[in-house]
């Protein structure tokens, strides 16, 4: 469970769109001055009803519960001396747990 971040809503080179978001979760650490820290994670969307749903309400400050295949690969650089895992993440599901407050130009657009 976390909050969006930034959102990008792309098309593959057949059309088919798709997008990818960030999820920032916090979690509990005693060693921090608040106690918690955040950890990002990017979550790719490729089913269409979700992408769909997605369009007319996905945007910063959303709360999602997210249900994902997790994938992990050793990426090597350039220069084939650094390798570091890259993780990502494909969505199966969601619940919204809280919609994102609505901006000035988005209550004065229904006004």
């Amino acid at each position: 469970m976390g909050t969006v971040g930034s959102v990008n809503f792309r098309e593959t080179k057949d059309g088919v769109k798709f997008i990818n978001y960030s999820l920032a979760v916090n979690k509990y650490a005693p060693n921090e001055e608040d106690g918690k820290s955040t950890d990002w994670f990017n979550v790719s969307v490729f089913n269409e009803a979700q992408v769909s749903a997605f369009e007319k309400f996905l945007k910063p400050g959303v709360q999602l519960h997210v249900e994902a295949d997790a994938r992990q690969r050793v990426v090597v650089d350039e220069s084939s001396e650094n390798k570091y895992t890259l993780t990502s993440f494909k969505q199966r599901s969601f619940d919204v747990v809280r919609y994102a407050k609505r901006t000035e130009e988005e209550v004065e657009a229904e006004n």
